[in-house]
């Protein structure tokens, strides 16, 4: 026989022996089993699990592939594209009592070649497109593939959308299966959480692992997906004999680690429905660091043999082999190992546990047992009414108030160095970049304000609890987009949301977190003009019919696009315009090489024509699961592929059929826009896309028309990501009724196209003196409710004992009325500026959680900030950056030189104090008894709460009097 007919012979077999060996299973939503005779396609399978229900939506690039007579769907695809085929479900939403599981059981397979960059993929979608028959928005994924780097097949777990991660663990398979291996997808929406389980053969069923979805999305259909060729050989197949969405896991024999969010304990449950001996070893990991040690109860102390209880080693002296926040692992080499008898229970917490308490639930369990057997448990966290905590619920109570705000700000600016990254959230690190920071901030007072508004505090009084819907489930998992994970991505046509030419290249990229505070920031003080460099241009002045990677480049002769043809067909240029009307679902992701942008300014020129998009509801048409999108991006990733962004301009769609102009990042970053566009328009529009690697942020300036240039807005990008490469991305169908989207030019440029310098407050240092003040010199008025300021020399060119603060101030600045129950404004936490406790000679910073103060322009405000900064310092050390109220956005003031007048710190000791006038009182200042340096004192002691108790300078001998009387005061500095 040959290899085939052995299998085939297999395959027989193996399912006569399934009819009687079934796991349990619950209700079945949708079953296919594959039960008819030979040659029929997917789309012919009945659904057994809801008879004369929703079957199959086929891909005709599924070639090649029928059932095979033994209860078998046999794949045997002799080709690389991709084949994606849907299914209708009941929509999976917060409603939805309990999980979902997509099963899928396999009878065999047989890999063979390897193709670098064409693996083969078999997928399992939950998508949130809502159609049935079209989609690539992935809410969860469990895959089996081969791993092109290795060539290792390999099960794995996989989500897209922004507060989403990949499972962190891959279990290697063998490249040839002839034992039945069944594979589990849970989603859950309560807990916004994934969970991919499996079993192979006979052996122990397995828990590869949980991560969060992206809480905005759903599961509303299933996809099935076939990738690249299993038809190398006439031997090389894929078998499926079962898919059903069911209501109950039907691996009934997983060990269970149950963790208790609120009362921290944690539990080792036996639920296989057996007795279980032979226990050699545990281990308990967590990639964030979640673990205290201190808090473990272990067995070594509590449950070996005498002098503890026995009840999991009767005969074992067990010992501890990892003790950090990231292991606790213990183990017993002599007697007969542990035993966990069927349901028993192990208590391994003591106090308030050992899991750190945060949103992010990333621990493992594996325990091994003599003979080799392995089983690693399913984790299972309970309580806080199944949900994770919010990001920014810092006191974990299930609810974000001022209270959260009085520990979240007790970690600003401090050192977090050392700690894990579970550690640094409870300081206040709220997206992973090592950093309490002003970004930080701009998460919590987001989150709080989308909760309580701004006062009067009318609802907040009483506490209001966590909500639950989309728009602060996003915030609240902006900690969990921005973390380290590895994202693969394989090929085939961009039918997924990270887009490629092909849909995704095997790739290990880590998300660098957003940092912004302690840049290294060299601001130049004047610019001298240039003539505008362009490097890159395309008229599309080509003929008729060209296509993307055929357009010519008028400046970089033969540096082209890389187009993924396969999902722009039917757009190319038209009568000197590149039109574009891809009758598709899918990502169009084309990429252009550029120099590498690593420091300065560089811009991204879209010129548009016109555009048309259908007002018609339809699947073709405006389809609120599949909205259309155009995006423009400077990428990080060398490589013309990948999708780490580091700016990114959308004009897209939105869920109620309008167009919008927004500024986007995929990274868990600040977000601006959006600005309302028309359906159809046949004047010009002219989208700017502005990184900036200097600040490390990234801009989006817009022009309508004939009119001026307008700033959209602001954000960072991540820390440490450059511009190389230009990513043009058309997302969805652009092919309804009289619908295209014509862009006439496209160039990047070295020079600002927009004459336009966005307002900025303006930090003023007063190199002579150290005094510093910040101002507002443009016309507009700007609302600032965080600043920071930052020095890059050694030990700091600040001068944190001479910063006069807002928070120091007296009378308090803009103080409001909170949820603290008085009347009194400023008396309660976040009513008026807070210090950042870390403010030191190298960062001095702010924030003022329950308002803001406002900044008229023409300097009609300026708040002096004292003797901030070190006399004789580097002033281009410096970088100021504030948050504005009002957008949100974190923006990169200006900084320049000033005089700002005589320094009052007449002592040189860094302040303007009580000390001061006693130097001048007994004529120590030069010239001595001097009204103007007396004035210079006054204006500057308190931050020129003095300034208004005399118009004119008194004589001196009657200024001794009150000076006598404000001695003891000013020897004394103000709260800080």
């Amino acid at each position: 026989m040959s290899r085939n007919q052995l299998f085939q012979f297999a395959s027989v077999a193996i399912s006569s022996a399934l009819l009687f060996c079934q796991p349990s299973h619950g209700v079945d939503f949708h079953a296919f089993e594959f039960t008819g005779g030979a040659g029929a396609e997917l789309f012919q399978a009945a659904n057994t699990g809801n008879p004369g229900g929703q079957v199959w939506d086929q891909s005709n690039a599924l070639t090649e592939s029928f059932t095979d007579g033994a209860g078998n769907f046999r794949i045997t695809k002799f080709s690389d594209n991709i084949a994606s085929n849907y299914l209708q479900i009941d929509n999976i939403t917060s409603s939805t009592v309990g999980s979902r599981y997509i099963v899928v059981r396999m009878s065999g397979w047989d890999f063979y070649d390897s193709v670098v960059g064409e693996g083969e993929e078999i997928r399992f979608d939950f998508l949130d497109d809502d159609t049935g028959n079209s989609g690539s928005s992935v809410t969860s994924q469990v895959r089996i593939d081969r791993n092109t780097d290795t060539g290792d097949i390999e099960l794995r777990g996989t989500a897209i959308g922004v507060g989403s991660s990949d499972i962190s663990s891959r279990a290697t398979l063998s490249t040839t299966q002839t034992s039945p291996f069944t594979m589990v997808l849970e989603l859950n929406k309560t807990s916004n959480t994934y969970k991919v389980f499996y079993k192979d053969g006979s052996n122990p069923s397995q828990a590869l692992g949980a991560a969060p979805i992206s809480p905005d999305r759903n599961g509303n259909s299933m996809r099935f997906t076939v990738n690249n060729n299993f038809g190398s050989t006439l031997d090389e197949f894929f078998s499926i004999d079962r898919i059903a969405l069911s209501d109950a896991n039907p691996l009934n024999d997983l060990m269970t680690l149950e963790v208790d969010r609120i009362t921290g304990v944690m539990t080792l449950k036996n639920t296989t429905g057996l007795a279980l001996s032979g226990l050699r070893s545990y281990s308990i990991t967590s990639e964030a660091g979640a673990l205290n040690a201190a808090n473990w109860k272990s067995v070594t102390d509590n449950y070996d043999q005498a002098p503890q209880n026995g009840s999991v080693d009767i005969d074992g002296a067990w010992s501890k082999t990892s003790t950090t926040a990231f292991d606790l692992s213990e183990g017993v080499i002599g007697g007969n190992g542990g035993n966990l008898s069927n349901n028993q229970m192990v208590v391994l917490s003591q106090g308030s546990g050992p899991w750190i308490k945060s949103p992010i639930e990333d621990l493992e369990i594996t325990l091994n047992f003599d003979g080799g057997i392995t089983r690693k448990a399913n984790v299972n966290f309970v309580g806080n009414g199944g949900k994770r905590f919010q990001v920014g619920d810092l006191n974990f109570d299930g609810m974000l108030t001022v209270a959260d705000w009085t520990t979240f700000n007790a970690g600003a600016e401090t050192n977090l160095a050392g700690l894990s990254e579970v550690q640094a959230y409870q300081a206040g690190d709220l997206n992973n970049d090592g950093f309490n920071n002003i970004i930080d901030f701009s998460i919590f007072k987001d989150a709080y304000v989308a909760i309580h508004g701004l006062p009067a505090f009318e609802a907040a009084i009483a506490g209001v609890p966590e909500p639950s819907t989309a728009l602060l489930l996003t915030v609240s998992t902006l900690l969990l987009a921005s973390r380290r994970r590895r994202v693969t991505q394989n090929p085939g046509h961009s039918n997924s949301e990270i887009p490629t030419p092909k849909e995704e290249l095997t790739m290990k990229y880590t998300f660098r977190p957003i940092s912004l505070c302690l840049a290294v920031a060299a601001l130049l003080i004047a610019s001298s003009t240039t003539n505008a460099a362009i490097l890159e241009e395309f008229l599309f002045d080509d003929s008729n019919g060209t296509l993307l990677d055929g357009a010519t480049n008028n400046v970089n002769t033969g540096n082209m696009w890389l187009e993924d043809t396969a999902d722009m067909t039917g757009s190319s240029i038209q009568n000197g315009k590149y039109r574009i009307q891809k009758a598709n679902n899918e990502f169009g992701t084309n990429y252009l090489d550029i120099a590498n942008v690593t420091s300065g300014k560089s811009w991204l020129v879209a010129e548009m024509s016109g555009w048309n998009f259908s007002s018609l509801v339809g699947p073709s048409e405006f389809d609120a699961a599949e909205l259309e999108e155009v995006r423009f991006a400077f990428i990080n990733n060398d490589n013309l592929q990948g999708s780490e962004i580091v700016g990114q301009a959308n004009i897209q769609r939105n869920p109620a059929g309008g167009i919008e102009l927004v500024g986007r990042l995929t990274t868990g970053a600040p977000e601006f826009g959006p600005l309302p566009l028309t359906l159809s328009r046949a004047t010009p529009f002219t989208v700017v896309l502005e990184i900036d690697e200097d600040s490390e942020e990234y801009s989006v300036y817009y022009k309508d028309n004939a009119g001026p240039f307008n700033l959209l807005g602001t954000a960072p990008h991540a820390a440490g990501r450059d511009g190389n490469n230009l990513r043009l991305t058309v997302n969805n169908n652009f092919g309804g009724t009289g619908e295209f989207f014509d862009i006439d030019r496209i160039y990047l440029t070295d020079t600002n196209p927009t004459n336009l310098n966005p307002d900025k407050l303006t930090l003023q240092v007063d190199a002579t003196t150290g005094l510093m003040q910040i101002t507002n010199d443009t016309s507009s008025t700007i609302e600032m409710d965080a600043y920071t300021i930052t020095s890059s020399t050694l030990s700091g060119d600040l001068n944190f004992a001479g910063w006069d603060s807002l928070s120091d101030k007296n009378p308090l600045v803009d103080p409001v009325d909170g949820p603290d129950g008085g009347t009194t404004l400023g008396d309660g936490p976040g009513e008026t500026w807070d210090e950042a406790p870390g403010s030191t000679d190298k960062v001095l910073a702010e924030r003022f959680l329950l308002g803001n103060s406002v900044f008229a322009g023409n300097a009609n405000r300026t708040e002096m900030l004292g003797n901030a900064f070190k006399v004789g310092g580097d002033i281009n050390s410096l970088n100021f950056q504030y948050r504005n109220a009002d957008t949100g956005a974190v923006v990169t003031g200006n900084i320049v030189p000033a005089s700002l007048g005589i320094s009052g710190d007449f002592d040189n000791d860094g302040d303007v104090d009580g000390r001061d006038f006693l130097v001048w009182q007994r004529g120590g200042t030069t010239p001595p008894l001097s009204s103007a340096l007396l004035a210079a004192w006054q204006a500057q002691y308190n931050g020129g709460a003095l300034q208004a108790a005399a118009q004119a300078v008194p004589e001196p001998a009657a200024m001794l009097l009150v000076g006598m009387g404000l001695v003891g005061l000013g020897c004394f500095r103000t709260r800080r």
